[in-house]
């Protein structure tokens, strides 16, 4: 269990699993930590949750930025995800700008603005968010007869009405960004993330709009009712009950650190892509088998060598047997891939609820203009073991992440 639970609290924030995919990162110990997420997340939205649960909800934000103090040298600095390189890409200046990161006009420009606004804030230490815009990005645009300022920093374009007082901030800021993540240590190499920030103690500026992630439903519209509590509940239970039929030992052999894992995950995603789920365990699975074909083949074929083509092919079919040749394991797989769905379908009656609370409007550009979309999803942490996971309606933000109309310049 100790991947699932200490994937981002031993490394800097670069990447968050899905809570559903707990099952292939670490097999039976991952799925029971999902369930106990879940069932938390149940309890905070019914408002008698006893345990620490922080919920934050995701913005589609691009480039990640970090920014603060580096401890080593006491100097200020810009940087993307970059920084946490083993060679890392650091920005003090212009010129560390140019250097780094001049072969990208877009980000280059977005990297040099927040190296002159930032500072203004104030920062201690070293905190991370997602960068929003700067004024080339706002756009005035009419949505459904509506008027708005608006900005796509990635896939999701956010529309604020137009003459409000947040419109009027944003207009005449030179920078937006929002706050998600504070880090400590002594080192860059050394930092480590707390997925959390108060930026109560930054200084206000109308030069740097920025908020924070935390989710808050003051309106009360994302509270479970009594009703709604208890299918959830009898929903966990079930998947409960389903994970404990799994045989552990085979869930060893296929998930963890493995080749079916690994492939597994990209399988999810091209199902994702077309909008599509598993249509039954045995279908799944067959499913899986054949994906598997489809996407080794190519690279078999690619190979100069027979040597070289025999060997990738023997892995492929390697793969299959195990799946194939071994009755418990093909079932096990089986029960996981169901078990996977069922938990998807409790996340998402839960992401659903938390939807309800959404602070921005936020659309997806397509050929024939624009359509209302959620927000990209949520972040479940656990402040006792400074764990998080991600929370994300799958098939309809995934898919449009993949798919959508994109103007990144």
């Amino acid at each position: 269990m100790k991947r699932f639970k200490t994937l981002l609290n031993e490394a800097k924030l670069t990447h968050l699993e899905h809570i559903e995919d707990a099952i292939f990162d670490d097999g039976y110990s991952g799925g029971v930590e999902a369930l106990k997420i879940l069932d938390n997340i149940a309890h905070t939205l019914a408002g008698n949750s006893k345990k620490p649960l922080n919920i934050q909800a995701k913005v589609d934000g691009a480039p990640s930025i970090v920014a603060g103090i580096n401890p080593e040298n006491g100097k200020f600095f810009v940087g993307t995800k970059a920084v946490f390189n083993r060679n890392p890409k650091i920005n003090y200046t212009a010129a560390d700008v140019d250097k780094n990161h001049g072969n990208a006009g877009s980000l280059a420009e977005k990297m040099k603005i927040a190296l002159k606004e930032f500072p203004k804030m104030g920062i201690k230490g070293i905190i991370q968010g997602d960068f929003m815009f700067i004024p080339s990005d706002i756009k005035k645009e009419t949505i459904d007869d509506e008027k708005y300022i608006t900005f796509t920093p990635n896939t999701i374009t956010y529309a604020i009405p137009a003459g409000t007082d947040l419109a009027k901030k944003i207009t005449n800021a030179k920078v937006g960004v929002v706050w998600h993540t504070t880090y400590s240590g002594d080192t860059i190499a050394d930092l480590s993330a707390h997925f959390s920030i108060n930026i109560s103690k930054l200084k206000k500026t109308k030069d740097v709009w920025f908020t924070d992630t935390n989710f808050s439903d003051v309106s009360g519209t994302a509270s479970l009712t009594i009703d709604e509590m208890k299918f959830i509940q009898k929903r966990l239970t079930s998947a409960k009950k389903e994970l404990s039929l799994l045989d552990k030992k085979s869930l060893e052999i296929m998930f963890g650190k493995t080749e079916i894992a690994f492939n597994m995950k990209i399988y999810i995603n091209d199902l994702t892509k077309q909008g599509k789920k598993f249509s039954g365990r045995q279908q799944a699975v067959g499913g899986f088998i054949e994906f598997l074909r489809k996407r080794y083949n190519p690279m078999i074929k690619k190979l100069k060598t027979e040597k070289g083509r025999a060997k990738k092919q023997s892995s492929l079919e390697d793969l299959i047997n195990i799946i194939n040749k071994n009755r418990k394991i093909g079932g096990t797989l089986a029960y996981a891939l169901q078990w996977h769905d069922d938990v998807a379908d409790i996340k998402l009656m839960l992401v659903k609820k938390m939807e309800k609370v959404n602070k921005i409007p936020a659309f997806i550009k397509t050929s024939t203009g624009y359509e209302v979309t959620g927000p990209e999803g949520f972040v479940a942490i656990d402040t006792l073991s400074n764990s998080a996971v991600k929370l994300v309606n799958r098939l309809e933000f995934s898919k449009n992440n993949f798919n959508a109309i994109k103007n990144w310049g």
